[in-house]
């Protein structure tokens, strides 16, 4: 059985070759697509993999800050465990409670080290961003594209809401070109 949004535009398309207006649509200009990747763009261009080596400086940077806190926790944690049977009840409630007190404040520097790496990627990204989208833009309206589409790769070669394009419609490597260039 046929559902009912598949079935509308086939009757339209049959009642419009009936009419004889099939030599109307026919002479129409064709339409120009083209297809990009901005996932493939960003891991190829030059500048957007700087920005990306600068962020991940930033991340490693705040890992080994987070890392050299989480370490200190842990021996606390371990020395709460072992030795508290030995101290009196005031010496562990107050352990205990620096510890608490200890991971409440890794907390605190585990969102404040989210928001460094995402204000440092917004400073680095945004301008490659809005640089890409302009040229995206200018693509189109030079070479008299009616519509890109993006597609992004996942997994062994499947493509997310693309299931086909022939190749010589990707545009992906132009585009990457004219942004490297753009922002050397």
């Amino acid at each position: 059985m046929m559902s009912r949004s598949l079935f509308t535009p086939l009757l339209a398309a049959l009642l419009l070759l009936n009419l004889g207006l099939a030599p109307v649509v026919a002479a129409a200009e064709p339409v120009r697509i083209a297809v990009i990747s901005i996932q493939d763009i960003l891991d190829r261009s030059v500048v957007a993999r700087e920005a990306r080596g600068k962020i991940e400086a930033e991340i490693e940077k705040q890992r080994a800050t987070l890392q050299r806190e989480q370490t200190a926790l842990e021996e606390m944690r371990e020395e709460i465990e072992k030795k508290s049977s030995v101290w009196s009840d005031q010496v562990r409630a107050d352990r205990e409670r620096e510890f608490q007190r200890r991971v409440r404040a890794f907390e605190g520097l585990n969102e404040d080290a989210q928001l460094a790496v995402q204000q440092r990627e917004k400073v680095l990204m945004e301008p490659v961003l809005l640089k890409l989208d302009e040229i995206i833009a200018e693509f189109g309206r030079e070479r008299n594209y009616d519509l890109i589409l993006e597609y992004t790769m996942k997994g062994l070669r499947s493509r997310t809401g693309l299931l086909y394009a022939a190749e010589a419609m990707d545009i992906s490597e132009q585009v990457r070109q004219e942004l490297d260039k753009r922002l050397k």
